[in-house]
């Protein structure tokens, strides 16, 4: 969106081109843009969040469970044209919105496959999932995302649970990390516990209660 500006009222007045009003309109107007400008400016581009600041773009993403970048030079770019899109399409959203923001995020370093499961052992499910087409399956609601080593594990770990808010809510998603040769889970956080054993000498034997 374009600046506005905030201050044109007193530009236009007649009156404030010489001494002291010179003098109060520019200390005036230099108030305001240190102060207000932005933040005003700010609230207008709620409207069109895709085309404000970096700081809106951030601020509707986050809202909207989208993904939020933090690398160095794309992110501002990457995060406008994916909240532009995922607020133009609205009810059309699906795997085709997954697959586009993928695409965006690491070119053609991943992989989206469909889920199978045995006709005879639907009892089981999902217990024998596949992900190929066989005969006598029958397609799952049940996706795996595969990411190839190349690209950035604190990324991926970082960006999993957003990329599981994509799709419709009947999907569920399963990412995959090949850096790590593991699936990331429902957090995509792996934690290690580590004990250590002390040895702790009772040296309270023989001490007399004096507290009276």
């Amino acid at each position: 969106m374009d600046i506005l500006n905030f201050t044109r009222p007193i530009d236009e007045q007649a009156n404030n081109h010489l001494g002291l009003e010179t003098a109060l309109a520019q200390s005036f107007k230099q108030v305001f843009a240190d102060v207000f400008q932005e933040k005003i400016q700010n609230l207008l581009d709620y409207g069109s969040p895709q085309i404000g600041s970096p700081e809106v773009i951030e601020r509707f993403s986050k809202q909207d469970g989208l993904v939020v970048l933090r690398r160095p030079i794309s992110s501002d770019t990457l995060m406008r044209v994916i909240y532009a899109n995922w607020a133009s399409i609205a009810s059309e959203r699906g795997l085709g919105f997954l697959e586009f923001v993928m695409r965006l995020l690491w070119t053609d370093q991943w992989q989206i496959k469909r889920m199978w499961h045995p006709i005879s052992s639907y009892a089981s499910y999902p217990k024998y999932i596949v992900d190929q087409e066989l005969p006598d399956h029958f397609l799952t609601s049940r996706i795996r995302i595969t990411i190839d080593e190349s690209v950035d594990l604190q990324e991926i770990i970082e960006l999993s649970p957003i990329i599981r808010r994509l799709v419709p809510a009947n999907i569920v998603v399963k990412v995959h990390a090949k850096a790590m040769d593991q699936d990331l889970g429902n957090t995509g956080i792996g934690v290690a516990l580590i004990g250590q054993v002390f040895l702790v000498q009772d040296a309270s034997e023989g001490i007399v209660n004096n507290s009276n």
